[in-house]
């Protein structure tokens, strides 16, 4: 049997409906009883977790591939040889 959850609809809110599998369900439900805080807002903060962790992982790739072109590209670091030279 499916579990399905509505998120209310406010201001900025869009209402949506999903499945969760029962024993996440029922620990959602024990953590809404002991956090005093309602389904929909667990459930938002695990999303914006999760999308915080998948933006800083992008950005963590990104920096990966731009560090390897900088180490590997002559036209990059060329003029680092002028780093600290006094040109008075």
């Amino acid at each position: 049997m499916n579990t399905y959850i509505m998120i209310k609809t406010e201001q900025n809110y869009d209402r949506i409906t999903f499945s969760l599998p029962k024993p996440i369900n029922m620990a959602l439900g024990r953590l809404k009883t002991e956090s005093k805080q309602s389904k929909s807002e667990i459930i938002k903060i695990a999303i914006e977790r999760y999308l915080s962790q998948q933006e800083k992982y992008k950005l963590k790739k990104a920096v990966q591939m731009m560090s390897h072109e900088y180490e590997n590209n002559t036209e990059l670091t060329e003029f680092g040889i002028l780093d600290g030279e006094d040109f008075l």
